[in-house]
């Protein structure tokens, strides 16, 4: 059974959330201060442990004030992440030894 938490997908959901926390200059305190949350509610989030319903991304959107569809560039960081595989798998093919 495909689990969405622990997708591909929700990793880069959680490094774009991230991403934009840090760049509005923003600590996990300060948005879970605005949210009236724990400071562990927004590090849930973040770490992938807890998931976010519709009307928790839509408040920490605003807050965070990033285009909606910065959180949900899967297809290009997919393609970018099979690159860099693909460009590491052969690094280890040219540097093993011949038998």
């Amino acid at each position: 059974m495909f689990k969405s938490l622990h997708s591909l997908e929700a990793k880069i959901f959680c490094k774009n959330l991230i991403f934009a926390r840090k760049e509005a200059g923003l600590t996990q305190n300060d948005v879970a201060k605005i949210l009236g949350e724990p400071q562990s509610y927004i590090s849930k989030i973040e770490s992938g442990e807890r998931r976010l319903d519709v009307i928790e991304f839509w408040r920490i959107f605003k807050i965070l004030q990033k285009p909606y569809d910065f959180y949900f560039q899967f297809d290009e960081t997919l393609e970018r992440q099979s690159q860099i595989l693909k460009a590491a798998s052969s690094k280890r093919r040219k540097k093993r030894p011949n038998a």
